[in-house]
């Protein structure tokens, strides 16, 4: 259904690589799925699929595709959709957020206020926290060995084993969804 849906070859989007990392409360608030490529060779793509219908999340070529996504109404339509984060790069490593609205299937970048200089080349962790949206790096990815686990969706007990440094908030404000660091 994903290449089909997305006009893929099948040999980009093998439904032997794919595995399910539906998070519960994604599953439970928005009854979508979301599906990785996990093959070794690939880009580690993430498709949210629901209802016959399926779209590309975030970008995996060089990184890690999706890290991490949570369920929040983020325009307040009433509709709840999908926040993540996702990294990737080829020379440059990128972390970013983004959000897909489920109202009509389309994908959104969030932005920093302010603006961030460069890149932020270090993986996220979103997590919900006082119905807002707190954005965590992960700290010393060469000492944890978070790799393996990023590679494929990591889950709450990885999570608890990485040491996360909070970064930031997301905020809705004037229709424009916005991250909003936080000085160490």
């Amino acid at each position: 259904m994903i290449a089909a849906n997305m006009n893929e070859t099948v040999s980009r989007v093998s439904s032997a690589y794919l595995i399910d990392i539906t998070p519960p409360d994604i599953w439970k608030q928005t009854g979508h799925q979301l599906f990785k490529n996990t093959e070794e060779a690939s880009s580690r793509d993430t498709y949210a699929v629901s209802d016959g219908k399926a779209v590309q999340i975030g970008i995996g070529f060089g990184g890690y595709g999706v890290t991490s996504a949570v369920p929040y109404d983020v325009n307040k339509d009433g509709t709840t959709d999908i926040v993540y984060a996702y990294s990737f790069g080829s020379g440059i490593h990128r972390s970013v957020i983004a959000w897909l609205d489920l109202q009509n299937f389309t994908g959104h970048i969030v932005s920093n206020k302010p603006e961030a200089m460069e890149f932020r080349q270090e993986d996220l962790i979103l997590k919900i926290e006082n119905k807002h949206i707190a954005v965590y790096r992960i700290k010393g990815m060469d000492n944890n060995n978070s790799f393996g686990v990023l590679r494929k969706y990591p889950t709450s007990k990885d999570i608890e084993k990485m040491t996360l440094v909070k970064e930031g908030e997301l905020v809705w404000e004037n229709s424009e969804f916005f991250n909003i660091p936080i000085s160490e």
